[in-house]
């Protein structure tokens, strides 16, 4: 019985983890996913949009939008 209390306290613990985490992307992740979308429009990238654009995608995931401003712009999508 205690096993199963144990078992139970983990997995709620998880998913209480895994909610609060969901949103934005690691670090690693959201620079790769920048340098995709920096080679794709090289001529719009500057540090500070990439910079931004890490920032965006750690914050938001995959509602980081790109603006077509030329330096790109990044914001939450709503």
């Amino acid at each position: 019985m205690m096993a199963r209390r144990q078992g139970f306290g983990t997995a709620l613990l998880s998913l209480v983890a895994l909610a609060a985490g969901c949103g934005g992307l690691s670090t690693e992740e959201s620079q790769q996913r920048c340098d995709r979308l920096r080679d794709a429009v090289p001529f719009c990238s500057t540090e500070e949009s990439f910079a931004a654009c890490v920032s965006c995608h750690e914050e938001c995931g995959d509602d980081c939008e790109a603006s077509t401003a030329c330096p790109q712009t990044f914001s939450c999508a709503e």
